[in-house]
């Protein structure tokens, strides 16, 4: 629904917020969008709406990466993160946010799991030095690999 116009829906959702909060997840769900993502586009008005920055090149940078950026840009780095963005994927963009080096050698892996499968997955992962989050789990690569290496070596 959004398509090129996403600041324009960020813009009003970040006034919705501000002014009528109790609306807001109506008019995301109006706008068939989740809340999470709703969030991030209100995020993305108040962030950049002020920094100065022509509309056109933030349609070009698009609002995944315009997320990404939204916790670490000001007016000082605004255009090295810009060019950052513009010349990045979306996952090399968080891992250079997050300070990691990104790895052109590395893989995705998509696992279809049932519920007992994620369950024994999830607490291998947690004893091998997996941590619990609200979004998952954090450092599950670091804990998978242990476990590999480790049955590799038996």
């Amino acid at each position: 629904m959004m398509g090129d116009h996403f600041l324009e829906v960020a813009r009003h959702l970040r006034d919705t917020q501000k002014n009528h909060p109790e609306d807001f997840r109506s008019v995301a769900k109006q706008l068939k969008i989740g809340i999470r993502k709703a969030y991030n586009l209100a995020q993305i008005s108040r962030t950049f709406d002020d920094l100065s920055v022509p509309i056109e090149r933030l349609r070009r940078i698009g609002w995944t990466k315009l997320a990404l950026l939204s916790s670490y840009v000001d007016a000082d780095n605004i255009d090295m993160l810009l060019a950052k963005a513009a010349d990045s994927t979306a996952h090399e963009l968080k891992m250079y946010l997050q300070g990691n080096e990104f790895d052109p050698e590395g893989k995705t892996v998509v696992l279809h799991l049932d519920g007992e499968q994620y369950t024994a997955f999830e607490q291998a992962l947690l004893k091998a030095g997996a941590v619990p989050h609200s979004r998952g789990l954090l450092n599950k690569e670091e804990a998978l690999i242990a476990l590999l290496t480790a049955s590799l070596s038996s």
